[in-house]
């Protein structure tokens, strides 16, 4: 009985070393012993239901640590609760490049806190529930410490749930609902109304009244539309007739114009000639003139025989030379 007790535990003892080195293996591989880690501390207000040990700790979508311990911490002051969690961040899934002076882990956090790092609770499948710790820079958001622990502090913001969640709770739920419920009740007032019942058969009339409308319109219409056809073609011959005449009237037009232009040409000669006879240096003008004082020359002649004989009667018998008495 002995021997098979000694069997056993060598058995288990070889089961156990083995065990130990594999995992010792896996260790040394992954080099998480050789891995510096960084410890910091959040505060959440409200529920964290979902979240647990060991869920991942992203940096815009990059995992860079992990949920190490999740309490719950009272203030019996004023009666305040908040959810604790502590987070450690791998220190080889950070590059820093830094400056010539060397910054310190926790003066860096500070700066970069100041700079707008907060801390989220994201959703990893909506499937299971499960949360994670989304750290990223919002510098439009406050900073949020509660300052109750040795490690250093990431401010918190709220979820995307739970902002959704304070929307809905500021709007007037019981307002709107009541206002739905009137409109309901108002559709419901409007369908059940006999006004509306007998709606069908007025328009049922209307339609018939409109039926019978455009019945008469179309009966109107139709001899308005063949007359309108008649005097379209009276209006055609009309216009043919005017072309013929117009054809007439504007050849009659052109003889006159023609007449009108030959007697403006002889006219125009006519006027020629009559300035040529009127000209002063004209023959015609030079005796006329001469004859016209040839006229007053014997005019004046009369007029002194006249005179004489008017003095002298006597000379009509003795003659112009006979002694005077």
């Amino acid at each position: 009985m002995s021997g098979k007790s000694n069997k056993t535990m060598i058995g288990l003892f070889v089961i156990g070393a083995l065990a130990l080195a594999l995992g010792a293996i896996i260790a040394l591989g992954s080099g998480m012993f050789f891995t510096k880690k960084y410890h910091c501390i959040m505060f959440f207000p409200n529920s964290v239901g979902g979240l647990e040990v060991g869920a991942p700790v992203v940096f815009r979508g990059v995992p860079i640590g992990a949920v190490t311990g999740i309490r719950i911490e009272a203030d019996t002051t004023n009666m305040t609760f908040y959810i604790p969690v502590i987070i450690e961040i791998f220190g080889d899934k950070i590059k820093l490049v830094l400056n010539d002076h060397q910054t310190a882990p926790t003066d860096l956090l500070t700066q970069l806190v100041d700079k707008g790092l907060r801390a989220q609770l994201v959703t990893q499948s909506f499937v299971t529930g499960q949360l994670a710790v989304s750290l990223d820079l919002m510098p439009d958001t406050p900073i949020r410490l509660v300052g109750k622990s040795d490690l250093p502090e990431i401010p918190t913001v709220p979820s995307a749930f739970e902002q959704l969640t304070e929307t809905i709770k500021r709007l007037p739920l019981q307002e709107l609902v009541d206002r739905l419920i009137g409109a309901v009740s108002g559709v419901e007032k409007l369908v059940n109304s006999p006004e509306l019942s007998h709606m069908p058969g007025k328009v049922d009339t209307l339609l018939t009244t409109g039926n019978n409308l455009l019945q008469e319109i179309h009966a109107k219409v139709s001899p308005l539309a063949q007359n309108l056809d008649a005097a379209v073609q009276s209006f055609s011959e009309l216009a043919k007739h005017l072309d013929h005449r117009t054809e007439g009237l504007s050849s009659s037009a052109k003889n006159a114009l023609d007449s009108f232009d030959a007697t403006l040409k002889e006219g125009r000669a006519a006027i020629g000639k009559f300035q040529k006879i009127a000209n002063s240096d004209s023959p015609t003008v030079t005796d006329l003139n001469r004859s016209l004082e040839e006229i007053a020359n014997a005019a004046r002649a009369i007029r002194e025989l006249a005179n004489y004989l008017e003095r002298h009667p006597e000379a009509l018998i003795q003659g112009k030379g006979a002694p005077h008495k």
